[in-house]
């Protein structure tokens, strides 16, 4: 499966993201649980979506089972592991309409492995 890091890719790839937080619909969400449950943890991490010409840029395993949580049950600490883009978690909340009763997929990754990307 893959995992698209558009304008955090450079945090990806200096290790400093962890943790991502998604507004997939129930049927994704559910394919990336059971990936996990059937040990199918390393994934590619993508620069941007492939049909938009993205690149393969790394492999990532994920650490625990995806699992949904509202915005402002976020843990403050989250916000470096999101790649520490941001000033605080109200910020980060922000980028989903700033509604803190959101509910979103959390995943959380290890980065295995940066892939040799010839531009």
């Amino acid at each position: 499966m893959i995992l698209s890091f558009a304008w955090t890719t450079d945090a990806l790839l200096a290790g400093r993201k962890t943790c991502t937080r998604r507004q997939w619909k129930e049927a994704h969400f559910q394919r990336w649980v059971n990936a996990y449950r059937k040990g199918n943890l390393v994934h590619d991490a993508v620069d941007k979506v492939l049909f938009a010409g993205g690149k393969r840029i790394a492999k990532i395993r994920l650490t625990c089972e995806p699992y949904r949580e509202a915005l402002r049950d976020m843990p403050e600490s989250d916000v470096e592991a999101e790649g520490g883009l941001w000033a605080g978690k109200q910020e980060f909340i922000s980028l989903f309409g700033g509604d803190p009763d959101k509910i979103v997929a959390v995943v959380r990754f290890e980065l295995v492995e940066v892939l040799d990307v010839k531009s």
